[in-house]
């Protein structure tokens, strides 16, 4: 023996290096062999042959440079070095099992976090409702809901903080896309002690003529709803109080600052202070669900879309 054979005994040898990796398929073939004891028992457990899996096991101590078992006329004896590399498969399969069971909730529980943004009028009843189809089918989602402004839409979007978004109006920006899903009324709120409280419907004329109403500032979405209301010039008398939401204009009117038109979904349900009458000519808000193009639309997100349209469809 030469003395880089006596070397090569006594340090192991460097080429173990350059070896590649074992396989997925080794390490299960491996973790199989070790769970059942004998090579017939680990074909069984794969569902394949047991020349199959001899052939695997071979491939695999050739790759390693040691064995892994010491043949036994009871089956197979698994060496030392089979016992440590053992330990670290089953940490291995333990991580894959969780991933496994994150994976399977996902899609049957809907665990994971919903970013959800939505104009204010749609807080009241629209969001809610169809909340509460997502949640009986997702127990597991978590959801971080905002109300925010239209033009706030965009900057949640582009820094990540909303996954979908819901609103009067489409987006007019390049990165994110909205698709119209349905309808809401306009009506008119009235402070129960105002003269216009015992009409059967409102006009244009009849709102404005009023010494105080609660209207909508030219560039809001509620604004440009009602064209078709007031007319392309808008209204002949201007509103004696603007705010930029239906919610607060609904507020001022159940405050009893005046009438204010606003669209059935801002309205919680009935209310002592205030009377709904409908409004000729009618009109309407679109309810428009945006979502951003730089990602792709987490799996949470679409299906509340589908709790949204199906809670319009019933209502």
């Amino acid at each position: 023996m030469t003395k880089d054979d006596e070397f090569g005994d006594q340090l192991g040898d460097d080429r173990s290096h350059s070896r590649p990796p074992l396989s997925l398929r080794q390490i299960e073939v491996f973790r199989s062999i070790m769970l059942a004891g004998s090579i017939s028992a680990a074909g069984r457990a794969l569902h394949v042959s047991q020349p199959a899996i001899s052939r695997v096991l071979a491939l695999t101590e050739k790759r390693l440079g040691y064995p892994l078992f010491e043949r036994a006329r009871g089956g197979l004896i698994p060496t030392p070095e089979a016992k440590r590399l053992y330990a670290e498969v089953e940490e291995i399969y333990s991580q894959v099992q969780r991933v496994n069971a994150l994976a399977t909730s996902l899609g049957s529980e809907g665990e994971g976090q919903l970013k959800l943004i939505s104009s204010s009028s749609f807080g009241q009843k629209v969001v809610p409702t169809a909340l509460s189809y997502f949640c009986a089918h997702n127990r597991a989602a978590r959801l971080d809901y905002r109300q925010v402004t239209f033009d706030q839409f965009v900057s949640f979007f582009l820094s990540g903080q909303a996954d979908i978004g819901v609103s009067m109006s489409a987006a007019d920006h390049p990165y994110l896309s909205s698709t119209r899903v349905g309808q809401e009324q306009v009506v008119c709120v009235i402070p129960r002690a105002h003269p216009l409280a015992h009409s059967e419907f409102i006009t244009a004329e009849a709102i404005t003529a009023s010494s105080n109403w609660i209207g909508y500032p030219p560039n809001t979405p509620m604004y440009k709803a009602l064209t078709a209301f007031f007319g392309a010039n808008g209204p002949a008398v201007p509103p004696s109080i603007e705010v930029r939401t239906p919610v607060a204009a609904y507020f001022f009117a159940h405050r009893g600052l005046g009438p204010a038109l606003v669209d059935r979904s801002c309205i919680a349900g009935p209310s002592e202070e205030l009377v709904v009458r409908p409004i000729d000519p009618p009109a309407h808000i679109d309810i428009w669900v945006t979502r951003s193009l730089l990602t792709p639309l987490p799996l949470l997100a679409r299906r509340f879309v589908a709790a949204l349209k199906k809670s319009l469809e019933e209502s």
